[in-house]
Order: structure tokens, then sequence, then C-alpha cells
């Protein structure tokens, strides 16, 4: 049986949990590297803004950050939506 993944939103196939030693790593999933993250009302700390830089989000707990890509069964679904 193939173990849960921590996170099931679009874009985090390569969510990780935190390490408990750097709760706040560069790493760790958050909806601005992730876009829309399940996880993100469950840690209650990470909201996600406009970016300084063009296309950048910036998230309270990571700072600026880019969008990851939609990983191929996110990207076949977003572009059936935008053919509908």
């Amino acid at each position: 049986m193939t173990a849960e993944p921590y996170c099931t939103g679009d874009r985090c196939a390569d969510c990780e949990p935190p390490d408990p030693d750097d709760p706040h790593s560069e790493d760790d999933c958050c909806e601005g590297s992730c876009g829309c993250c399940p996880r993100v009302d469950a840690r209650g700390h990470c909201s996600l803004y406009p970016g300084s830089e063009e296309n950048s989000r910036y998230c309270d707990q990571h700072g600026e950050r880019w969008l990851n890509n939609l990983n191929p069964e996110a990207e076949r679904r977003h572009q059936i939506l935008r053919q509908a």
C-alpha cells in the first residue's frame, strides 16, 4: 500500500511535512509555491498575496515565491476547464 501524500493539491506532488527543527523551511508545502494547497488552512499561517516581482506571490510564512508548475494531471484538468 502506498503512503498517503502529505499534500494533495494540484501543485503539491513533492511536498513533505515540515521538519520540527525548521518549521519555516524553503521546501515546506506552502500556498506560495503550491498554488491551492489543502494544508494551508490546517497550518493556519500561510496566506498568499501578490508579490513585488512579475508573476511572484508573497507568502507570510515563506516570503516571495513563485508558483510551482502544475503536475501533468493537474495541467490536463486545467486545459479541459479552459476549453469548456
